[in-house]
C-alpha cells in the first residue's frame, strides 16, 4: 500500500497491537474463495490458506518449509522457476496464468490455474505470494459443522484434546478434574491430583515448578478466599525431567450453576510462542499485509464507519482500475450504478453488514471507465469493543461465472422445450400412481387438459392389452416396474380417452432408483401407433407370404432392445441380421447409420440397385439405412425392390429412431436429474457459509468481549448464539432430509431391540434429567437402514420426553402385521388435538412456541420420510391431556433372514 493506505490503516486499526491486526489480516486472506500462499527465495512454503490446504490435503505443518515441488511435478516447477528468473530479469511483473495439476495428499490430481507476482523488499527478491484456483469450481471445502455422532462425545474428551489445562474445583477447592493438558504444562499425574484440595496440591506439588512460586501461591490462594472475581495473571513453568518450559496465561472464575456451583473453573493457556515471537508475529504481519497487497484476484479494500475507502489492495486495482491516489478518501458509491445509487443501495448495503455483523450480495458495479462488470460483494463490519471501526470490503469479478450460469440456464429451459415439444408422450409416475411431471404430447395422448395433468392417477383412464382385455391397474406399466424394479419396453396397449377415438400406445417404462436400488419413480414414454397398427391391419394378408422374413425382422429389430450395450454392438448384430428380410439374402447387402455410429455388412457396395431412408430423432440425431443388391435381380422380375421391401426398411427406421429417442430422452432427464440435485447440495451449502460467519463471529465476540458486555448485552448475545444455533440444526435437519432417499444406506436386517439400546444410550443424560421411565416390549428385526432407523426412534422419544409435564413414561412395543410389524411409541405427555394430528408430520409445523418447547419443525417430517423410503406409514393416536402413541409401520424380515 501507499503512504495514503498506509496512514489510512493506522487510523482505521487505532493502537491495535500488532496480533490483532494480524488476526484480521488473516481473516481477510480466509474470505478469499481461492487458494493463496506465499513461497521464500529457494520456493520453500511460508503461508497458506486454508483453501491451499483443503485443495492439497495436507496439513498447514506438512506444507510450511517444504519445496513447491511437494505439489507439482518436477517440469511444473522447473517452469515457475523459468518465470520467476524471468521476471527478474525483465522487470516485468506481469499477470500471466498458468495451468498446471496439483498433486494432493491422496496421490489424486486437481487442474488448477496459477496466478503469481513477485515480492521485493529495496530491490532485493524475497519471495512469491500466488493465486491458484480450481478451474472445475468445484465446491472442495469440508463440511462446515461437524456431524450428528459427533455432538454426542463427551465434553472431557472434546477439553483433552483442545490445548487448554483446566481444572474444575468444587465449592470447598477440591479438584474434581483435570485434563490432559494439566498433566503436560505441569508434568503431574491426574490420578494423584483429583480428589485433593487445590490448596494443598498447590503446596505440595505445584510451587517448587513455578518460578515465582510465592506470587503465584498468594495470587491463587487469594481467589479461594474471595470466590467472587474472576481472576488473570501470567506464570512460568521452570523446566523438569517431566515437564518443558514454557509461559502460561491463568484466568479463572467462579461456578454459578450447576453440580459444581460455588467452586472455580481455572484454565491455563501456553503464552510461550506470544512471548518469543513478538518480533516474528510483526515480519508475519507484514507478510501477510503484502500477501493481501499482492493479491490480484479479489479487491480487498477498507472503508471508515461512513462508508470512504482508506485501504486499497493490487486487486483492487486491476478489478475496479483505479489506483490508490484515485480512490482513497472516495465514498464507496461510486463503485455502484447511477440506479442503485438513486435507490439508496451503497448505504443499504453497509446498514445490512453493520446489524448483521457482514452482508453478502451480487450485482453490477462501475469500474474507473464507466464499463460495468457482475461482483460477489462481502461487506464484514470491524468493531473494537463493539464501536464499529469501519469495514472490511472483499469484491471478486463474477462476470464469467454468471455467463455460465445463463448459459446453463438457456440450455435447461432448452431441455425444457424439447421435452414439450417431443412427438412422444412422456410422464413421470410416482409409486402411489399420481404423475408428477407429464408433457403436452402425454396429455394428448390420454385425452386430458394440460392444466389437468398433475392430477392424473393411474385408472382414470381404460387400458386394454392388445388382446382388447380391460388392464386392471397393478398390471399397468408403471405398477409393474414399481412391483419388479426391471424396465419395461415396447408394452402396446390401447388407450380409451373420452373425446377421441381409441388410441395404439407404444409404452416402455424405466424406473429411477434410490441409492438402495429401489424404484422411486417410474418414467413412462408412449408413442401413438395406431396408424402403423392400422397399417398393418390393412397389409395383413399381403405380408403373410413374408412372415419369415418379417419374423427375421423382428428378431434383428430385437437387438436394439439391449438396455446398455453400446451402439457401435448393437448395430453391427443389427446389420448383420438385416439382409435375412430380403427375397434374395445371398445377393443383399446392407449399411445402417445413427449419428457419427455406422455398420455395413462384409459385401457392402454403395450401387445403383439400392433403397435408403432417411430419418431424424427428436434431437437431430440423422438415422440412415440402405439396401443393396450386389447382382441383378432375375429376368422375369421388373423391379429391384417390391414395396413391401421399401415399406419394410421404413418401419425398420422407424423403430430405430423410436429407440434411440428413447435413449436420448431418459439420458436428458437423467442429467436434468443430476443438475436438480447439484443445485440443491450448492444451495445449501450457500446457506451454510454465511451462516459459520456469523457464528463465528458471535463465538469471538462471546470470547473477546464477554466481560465487557452489561447484562443486555450478554442477554442479546446469548439470542444471537441460539438464533445461529437453531439455524444450524434447521440446516441440518433439512440435509438430512434431502439426503433420507440419495444417501441412505442398502436395506438389511436390522435389530431394533439393538436400535433401541444405541438411542437410549445416546439419550442418557436427557433421561436422567427428566426422571424418565422408558419401557420396551421385545422388538423384532425389520429390514431397513439402521442409521436412519436410530433417527425415527430418537425423533419419537425426544418428542415423548419433551412433551411430557410430569415425569416422562414411555412404553415402546411392536406387533405383527401381514408382511410388516407396527412398532409403536407411547406416552403420558400432554396430548394433540384432533385437528393437529396431521400438520405434525408437515415441514416446518410447530404446534407450541419455541419458549414453550424447543426443536426446529423438522424431525416428524424426517421420520415421516425416512418410513416412506422403508415403504411404511407413520401415524399418530392422541387425545389432549392423555398423552400419544405414534406409530409406524417397517418391513419385516424373511425368515430365510431376507
Amino acid at each position: 500500500m501507499d503512504d495514503r493506505g498506509g496512514s489510512a490503516k493506522e487510523a482505521f486499526w487505532g493502537e491495535e497491537d500488532e496480533t490483532e491486526a494480524l488476526k484480521r489480516y488473516r481473516t481477510l486472506v480466509n474470505t478469499v474463495d481461492d487458494g493463496i500462499f506465499q513461497l521464500d527465495a529457494e520456493g520453500r512454503f511460508v503461508a497458506v490458506n486454508d483453501v491451499v490446504l483443503e485443495t492439497t490435503g495436507y496439513a498447514r505443518d506438512d506444507l510450511l518449509g517444504e519445496h513447491v515441488s511437494i505439489i507439482v511435478d518436477e517440469e511444473q516447477a522447473e517452469q515457475l522457476g523459468r518465470e520467476v528468473r524471468r521476471r527478474l530479469e525483465t522487470g516485468v511483473d506481469d499477470d500471466t496464468t498458468f495451468d498446471l495439476a496439483i498433486e494432493t495428499a491422496d496421490g489424486d490430481t486437481v487442474p488448477c490455474e496459477l496466478r503469481f507476482s513477485l515480492l521485493e523488499t529495496d530491490g532485493e527478491f524475497e519471495g512469491t505470494v500466488g493465486v491458484v484456483r480450481d478451474v472445475d469450481d468445484r465446491d472442495r471445502s469440508h463440511d462446515a459443522f461437524t456431524s450428528i455422532w459427533e455432538s454426542y462425545k463427551s465434553i472431557s474428551a472434546v477439553i483433552d484434546e483442545a490445548e487448554v489445562g483446566v481444572f474444575i474445583l468444587d465449592e470447598t477447592f477440591d479438584v474434581v478434574w483435570i485434563d490432559k493438558t494439566i498433566e503436560e504444562y505441569f508434568g503431574v499425574d491426574r490420578t494423584e491430583i483429583i480428589g485433593r484440595n487445590k490448596r494443598a496440591v498447590i503446596e505440595d506439588t505445584i510451587r517448587d515448578r513455578l518460578a515465582d512460586p510465592d506470587k503465584f501461591a498468594d495470587t491463587l490462594s487469594a481467589t479461594y478466599d474471595d470466590n467472587t472475581y474472576i481472576e488473570q495473571f501470567e506464570c512460568r513453568i521452570t523446566p523438569g525431567p517431566d515437564r518443558a518450559e514454557r509461559w502460561l496465561e491463568h484466568r479463572s472464575k467462579p461456578i454459578e450453576f450447576g453440580q459444581y456451583g460455588g467452586g472455580r473453573v481455572e484454565l491455563y493457556y501456553d503464552i510461550t510462542d506470544q512471548k518469543a515471537s513478538e518480533q516474528a508475529q510483526q515480519a508475519s504481519e507484514q507478510r501477510f499485509q503484502s500477501l493481501v497487497d499482492a493479491v490480484e484476484e479479489y479487491a480487498i479494500f477498507m472503508l471508515d464507519p461512513d462508508g470512504q475507502v482508506v485501504s486499497w489492495n493490487e486487486g483492487a486495482a486491476q478489478i475496479k482500475g483505479y489506483d490508490s491516489a484515485e480512490i482513497l478518501g472516495e465514498h464507496f458509491s461510486v463503485f455502484y450504478t447511477d440506479d442503485d445509487r438513486a435507490n439508496g443501495i451503497p448505504e443499504r448495503n453497509l446498514t445490512q453488514a453493520r446489524e448483521r455483523g457482514s452482508f453478502e450480495d451480487e450485482g453490477w458495479r462501475v469500474r474507473s471507465d464507466g464499463s460495468e462488470f457482475w461482483a460477489n460483494v462481502t461487506i464484514t463490519a470491524i468493531r473494537d469493543e463493539g464501536e464499529l471501526q469501519g469495514y472490511a470490503k472483499v469484491t471478486r469479478d463474477m462476470t464469467d461465472r454468471r455467463a455460465r450460469e445463463q448459459q446453463l440456464q438457456r440450455e435447461r429451459d432448452l431441455t425444457e422445450q424439447i421435452l414439450e415439444t417431443s412427438p412422444v408422450g412422456i410422464a413421470v409416475v410416482n409409486p402411489d400412481g399420481s404423475t408428477s411431471r407429464a408433457n403436452e404430447r402425454m396429455t394428448e395422448l390420454l385425452g386430458i387438459p394440460s392444466a389437468e395433468a398433475l392430477e392424473y392417477t393411474s385408472g382414470q383412464r381404460d387400458m386394454f392389452d392388445a388382446s382388447g382385455n380391460l388392464l386392471p391397474i397393478e398390471e399397468r406399466p408403471a405398477a409393474q416396474v414399481f412391483e419388479t424394479g426391471e424396465p419395461l419396453y415396447d408394452r402396446e396397449l390401447v388407450v380409451d380417452p373420452p373425446d377421441h377415438q381409441q388410441t395404439w400406445l407404444s409404452i416402455n417404462a424405466t424406473p429411477i432408483t434410490d441409492d438402495g436400488g429401489e424404484p422411486e419413480q417410474v418414467v413412462v414414454t408412449a408413442t401413438d401407433i395406431t396408424e402403423l397398427k392400422e397399417l398393418a391391419q390393412r397389409h395383413k394378408q399381403e405380408l403373410e407370404e413374408r412372415e419369415k422374413e418379417l419374423t427375421a425382422v423382428q428378431l434383428a429389430t430385437s437387438l436394439l432392445e439391449t438396455g446398455d450395450q453400446p451402439v457401435d454392438e448393437l448395430l453391427q448384430e443389427f446389420v448383420a441380421e438385416l439382409p435375412r428380410s430380403f427375397r434374395y439374402p445371398e445377393r443383399t447387402a446392407a449399411r445402417v447409420s445413427i449419428g457419427e455410429h455406422e455398420a455395413t455388412t462384409d459385401a457392402y457396395e454403395p450401387l445403383e440397385r439400392k433403397i435408403t431412408t432417411h430419418t431424424s430423432t427428436a434431437n437431430g440425431t440423422p438415422i440412415r439405412i440402405d439396401v443393396v443388391y450386389l447382382e441383378e435381380p432375375p429376368e422375369n422380375e421388373t423391379e429391384t425392390f417390391v414395396d413391401e421391401e421399401r415399406e419394410l426398411i421404413g418401419t425398420l427406421a422407424t423403430l430405430v429412431k423410436f429407440h434411440f429417442e428413447r435413449r436420448e430422452y431418459i439420458d436428458e432427464l437423467q442429467a436434468e436429474t443430476r443438475r436438480l440435485e447439484q443445485f440443491a447440495y450448492a444451495a445449501s451449502h450457500d446457506l451454510q457459509e454465511p451462516l459459520r460467519m456469523v457464528s463465528s463471529y458471535l463465538q469471538l465476540l462471546e470470547r473477546r468481549y464477554d466481560d465487557a458486555l452489561d447484562e443486555d448485552g450478554e442477554e442479546f448475545l446469548e439470542f444471537a448464539l441460539d438464533g445461529a444455533e437453531r439455524m444450524r440444526a434447521m440446516i441440518d435437519g433439512l440435509l438430512a432430509y434431502s439426503r433420507v432417499k440419495t444417501q441412505g444406506d442398502p436395506f438389511e436386517p436390522v435389530d431394533l431391540e439393538v436400535v433401541l439400546d444405541d438411542v437410549v444410550s445416546d439419550l442418557e443424560m436427557r433421561i436422567a434429567e427428566s426422571n424418565a421411565e422408558i419401557t420396551a416390549e421385545d422388538l423384532p428385526s425389520v429390514s431397513g437402514d439402521a442409521s436412519q432407523l436410530r433417527q425415527v426412534f430418537q425423533n419419537l422419544l425426544s418428542n415423548a420426553i419433551d412433551y411430557s409435564d410430569d415425569v416422562p413414561r414411555i412404553h415402546v412395543s411392536a406387533e405383527r402385521r401381514g408382511p410388516e410389524w407396527v412398532v409403536s411409541v407411547r406416552d403420558e405427555g400432554i396430548g394433540i388435538e384432533p385437528d393437529e394430528q396431521d400438520r405434525i408430520f408437515e415441514m416446518f409445523k410447530r404446534l407450541h412456541s419455541r419458549d414453550e418447547h424447543g426443536g426446529t419443525g423438522i424431525g416428524l417430517a424426517l421420520c415421516e420420510r425416512i418410513v416412506e423410503r422403508h415403504d411404511g406409514d407413520i401415524w399418530v393416536d392422541s387425545e389432549p391431556g392423555e398423552g400419544s402413541t405414534f406409530s409406524v409401520t417397517l418391513p419385516a424380515v424373511d425368515e430365510d433372514g431376507e
